[in-house]
């Protein structure tokens, strides 16, 4: 059976900087998978490059800011087997090069063979506001295809998670997001 979990992907840019993106990796029998879209920087880079690194976080704002393109200060740590870097603030790491690629002109598949794995700091468990904010990033990644009602009833049912469990950074993310999808909508409304 396959799974899916919600990481952060740093892969290296032509110009040396980092490309910071949310991916999901997908897992079936200890083989990961990641399957971005088409076209794509971060697909450019991790086929470019052969390598990326998959970042677990447990720190939402960096999911929402690629999302809202919101420029937050973030740290980073030259990789360790492979020419990246991690973030700073992840719980842990996996460095992977590429061991296969499964060519689809939307979405192709690229299998990742683990080179390094470390973990630098503890998880503390599970929070309802944090999977809250990353089901709204999902949501407002796919403004324009999901159907605004379906958007509208998940985001009342994500606010009792919110209200709830939310610290600070969990609100913040929140907000951002649905300060996006307001800016949207408004766009939308203006152009129609």
């Amino acid at each position: 059976m396959t799974y899916v979990r919600e990481t952060i992907v740093t892969t290296k840019n032509l110009d040396n900087t980092i490309k910071v993106s949310p991916l999901g990796i997908y897992i079936s029998n200890n083989e990961l998978r990641i399957k971005p879209f088409s076209p794509s920087q971060s697909l450019d880079n991790i086929l470019r490059n052969r390598s990326g690194v998959i970042n677990y976080i447990d720190d939402v704002r960096i999911f929402a800011s690629c999302i809202v393109k919101k420029k937050i200060n973030i740290e980073f740590i030259e990789a360790t087997k492979i020419d990246c870097s991690f973030l700073k603030n992840a719980i842990s790491h996996t460095e992977f090069v590429i061991d296969k690629v499964i060519e689809n002109d939307t979405r192709p598949t690229i299998i990742c063979k683990p080179v390094h794995e470390e973990t630098h700091n503890f998880f503390y468990g599970f929070n309802r506001a944090k999977s809250a904010v990353i089901e709204l990033c999902i949501l407002a990644s796919r403004l324009g295809i999901i159907d605004d009602k379906k958007i509208q009833s998940e985001i009342k049912y994500l606010e009792i998670a919110i209200g709830k469990t939310a610290g600070e950074n969990e609100i913040e993310a929140w907000n951002w997001l649905l300060d996006y999808i307001k800016k949207y909508k408004e766009k939308i409304r203006k152009n129609v």
